[in-house]
């Protein structure tokens, strides 16, 4: 039996002749073009709420009176993300030691798995 590719687009029949470099700079291009607009697009609409948001003084009032009254509650979500950076920084610090100790006892570069489950 033959190779079934799953999920391919491509027609049967020889392959397609491979891109060049114009072709592919062409798509980079544009697809740099697109990002930016939508970039773009999504500022002036976040800037034109912003300018227009009135309605969200109440709420943001209350959000205040929340984080002055709860000041454990503001100090937590202020430093989350310094938590989760230290998180990551951690997990790739036991990759490290891990891999460091395999070079060690094989005495050259040894793959080991990014994570153990």
């Amino acid at each position: 039996m033959g190779d079934l590719l799953v999920g391919s687009s491509a027609p049967p029949g020889p392959p397609a002749a491979p891109e060049t470099v114009t072709a592919r700079l062409g798509r980079a291009a544009l697809l740099l073009a697109v990002a930016t607009a939508l970039a773009l697009a999504s500022s002036a609409v976040v800037l034109g709420l912003v300018f227009r948001a009135d309605f969200l003084t109440a709420a943001a009032a209350s959000v205040v009176r929340l984080m002055f009254e709860h000041g454990v509650l503001a100090a937590a979500l202020a430093a989350s993300p310094l938590f989760a950076v230290l998180l990551v920084g951690y997990g790739y610090m036991q990759r490290a030691i891990r891999r460091r100790a395999a070079q060690k006892a094989g005495g050259g570069a040894v793959a080991v798995p990014a994570a153990r489950r």
